[in-house]
């Protein structure tokens, strides 16, 4: 007995996958460098990551509302300090409101 899987289809997703939406494309990458000035928005030095204020892994997306530039020490403590974390939250609450972190395909 032979299994015939049934084919996946041709068509494009209506909504991409989450991994996929939670990402930062290269051009929001490049808004938020430029909206943080190339400096990272805690101790003003050069920045060199972007981190999700609202993690991937709490259905944080690749949006721009979502993503501040960090030097590396700074976004390792970001993941280690709660209170930094949420200092950036708060942030990013304040500037952009409670939905921040959502893209065009959430709620």
């Amino acid at each position: 007995m032979t299994f015939n899987p049934v084919p996946k289809p041709k068509h494009k997703r209506r909504v991409p996958k989450q991994a996929e939406r939670n990402k930062f494309s290269k051009e929001v990458a490049k808004e938020i460098i430029e909206r943080d000035n190339g400096l990272c928005q805690l101790c003003f030095s050069k920045g060199t990551e972007i981190h999700h204020c609202k993690l991937k892994s709490q259905s944080g997306r690749g949006v721009k509302s979502n993503g501040i530039l960090l030097c590396q020490h700074c976004h390792r403590k970001a993941h280690q300090e709660y209170e930094v974390a949420e200092s950036l939250r708060q942030r990013m609450i304040m500037r952009y409101g409670p939905n921040y972190y959502k893209d065009k395909w959430d709620d």
